[in-house]
């Protein structure tokens, strides 16, 4: 798909961290990853771990944004993969985390 399909069909705001995630997939697959863009309702990020379209896992974004702990995210799911990058849904988190996302966001330029 081009990218400029990608962009029309982004539901929220996307904006560029360089934060790192932590997750805890099916079969207790765990890695690490860098986090390379964050939006409400998912994320792009980049791994050494291949992941596959339709992998589901639980997620931890640590937030350069002055907390200690991580936003956890009980659901997501892999949308895409292209080598070492994917693109992760979140599928299931409670309210309080996604308001710290929402501030995040706001205090970050968003992706061009």
């Amino acid at each position: 798909m081009p990218v400029e399909d990608t962009k029309t069909l982004r539901k929220s705001r996307r904006v560029a961290t360089d934060c790192r995630l932590e997750f805890l997939g099916e079969d207790e697959v765990d890695g690490e990853a860098e986090l390379l863009d964050l939006s409400c309702t998912g994320c792009m990020a980049k791994s050494n771990s291949l992941m596959q379209p339709g992998f589901r896992m639980k997620v931890s974004v640590f937030l350069s944004d002055g907390h200690e702990w991580p936003i956890r995210v009980e659901e997501a799911v892999v949308r895409w993969a292209r080598g070492g990058e994917f693109g992760l849904e979140f599928l299931s988190m409670r309210p309080p985390q996604l308001q710290r996302i929402q501030q995040y966001i706001i205090k970050t330029r968003p992706v061009s």
